[in-house]
């Protein structure tokens, strides 16, 4: 009866974990930063070509230079949004754009568009120290089930004929895509205010409950346990 004897060298073990460990460690510590700088550059790219495409030829450096200068229609349009707020500030400017809703009022589809948007802007606007402030707790879909959710403002309205001032709007979102979701009217007996900032609940919802808390984690502490458990 022959005995099952490991004849892989000891030294190759170690150097085979070694090399296993440090590549997981990169990867860990590479992938936040990677995706960072991915998501800013596609955001810049994406402004640059719509900013860049407005210009016309005269205007736009590619036509003297020969190539593209990043984040040139990032700083245009920044630019351009504080002149258009220095404009719309003073008397002349102010009298120019009431003009100009009055005549968007009248063109047939897009009236209800707009009329759509800006009330939606300025509700925004004017409730940005309320909306998404306070992250809930509710029973939903059904009593036992528990969701969280953003309190985005008291409710008003047409639905506040129907219900009662003790209401609110909630805002539950979708994991992982907190960009859709489903807006609720709820007591506010109902609800459980938790001790947790939107950022927060927005982490652990994009996470699927992965995440929990907005402490920040060493990365190399973290990889260093990720390499102990395999």
């Amino acid at each position: 009866m022959t005995e099952n004897v490991n004849t892989t060298p000891r030294g190759k073990t170690s150097l085979a974990r070694w090399l296993r460990n440090r590549f997981f460690t990169g990867v860990i510590i590479s992938l936040p930063i990677v995706i960072t700088i991915w998501g800013v550059s596609w955001l810049v790219q994406k402004i640059d070509e719509n900013v860049i495409g407005l210009l016309p030829a005269i205007l736009n450096p590619r036509t003297y230079l020969g190539f593209d200068i990043p984040g040139l229609g990032l700083i245009i349009a920044v630019l351009l949004l504080f002149v258009i707020g220095v404009f719309a500030s003073n008397f002349i400017g102010n009298a120019v754009i009431k003009s100009g809703e009055k005549l968007l009022n009248r063109v047939p589809v897009v009236s209800p568009l707009y009329s759509g948007l800006k009330q939606i802007v300025t509700t925004v606007a004017q409730q940005k120290d309320r909306a998404f402030r306070d992250v809930c707790l509710l029973q939903y879909p059904r009593p036992g089930l528990w969701a969280i959710g953003f309190v985005t403002a008291d409710l008003s309205g047409a639905p506040l004929d129907h219900l009662s001032e003790d209401y609110v709007c909630v805002f539950i979102p979708t994991t992982p895509n907190p960009t859709s979701g489903f807006l609720l009217f709820v007591k506010k007996d109902d609800i459980k205010i938790l001790d947790m900032t939107p950022e927060e609940g927005a982490k652990m919802i994009i996470s699927g409950g992965m995440v929990s808390s907005n402490e920040a984690q060493d990365l190399v502490t973290v990889a260093n346990n990720v390499n102990n458990k395999i």
